[in-house]
């Protein structure tokens, strides 16, 4: 009887969470490479959770390609939710996290031209980007992370503002930039294996020719 009541309360609290806000973000996927990832374990899916992952080992000069992402987002009460973005920043693993706008790239979502997302039943909705945006362009060696945000506007109580799903705030997603967390993950840049070839040929001939 103890059980019982405990996974009534479990599930009281988890609808509570929805339930203190009219708009929110409630679940964030992207696609890296082929593989689809969700940004937080607390998302549904089977996918793996991108933050915290490790992105392996990757060529300076090579490919890591973002081709999609998707947010899924509510809006009761008459209430709306609009203007659906990616934010997303490469930087050194040694630096911090940014908590400033202007410090990401933006991708938006473009849903025949709408502003709002595709309705997925009930007061759902889902935007989705498609594309390609290599990761590791003008990367040279080094440890990196990949920082991102899921963003969307939205209107209550008579205003405008934004949703920003991050580490720090799933769902139903912060509402000031200076509260977030980014979701991140880490990848290892390293030289190309031509290039790593060729000085490694060119240091025997010069070892050749001073014998």
């Amino acid at each position: 009887m103890k059980c019982k009541s405990l996974i009534i309360s479990v599930a009281l609290l988890t609808s509570a969470t929805f339930a203190s806000a009219a708009t929110g973000i409630f679940g964030g996927y992207l696609t890296i490479a082929g593989t689809k990832y969700k940004s937080s374990i607390s998302y549904g899916g089977t996918e793996s959770t991108f933050n915290g992952l490790n992105l392996g080992t990757q060529s300076a000069g090579g490919t890591l390609n973002l081709t999609q992402f998707e947010t899924l987002a509510f809006a009761d009460s008459g209430h709306s939710t609009f203007a659906f973005a990616f934010a997303y920043r490469i930087r050194l693993n040694s630096l911090p996290t940014s908590t400033n706008p202007a410090d990401y790239a933006f991708l938006s979502a473009n849903n025949g031209g709408s502003p709002h997302g595709v309705s997925i039943g009930g007061n759902n909705e889902k935007a989705e980007w498609t594309g390609s945006v290599n990761l590791l362009s003008g990367l040279s060696n080094g440890t990196y992370a990949i920082d991102i945000v899921h963003k969307a506007g939205a209107w209550e109580g008579g205003s405008n503002f934004e949703r920003l799903a991050n580490a720090n705030n799933t769902q139903p997603g912060s509402t000031s930039w200076s509260a977030i967390t980014p979701f991140s993950a880490n990848f290892t840049v390293v030289p190309e294996t031509t290039t790593s070839l060729l000085a490694g040929i060119g240091m025997l001939l010069l070892m050749r020719r001073r014998r």
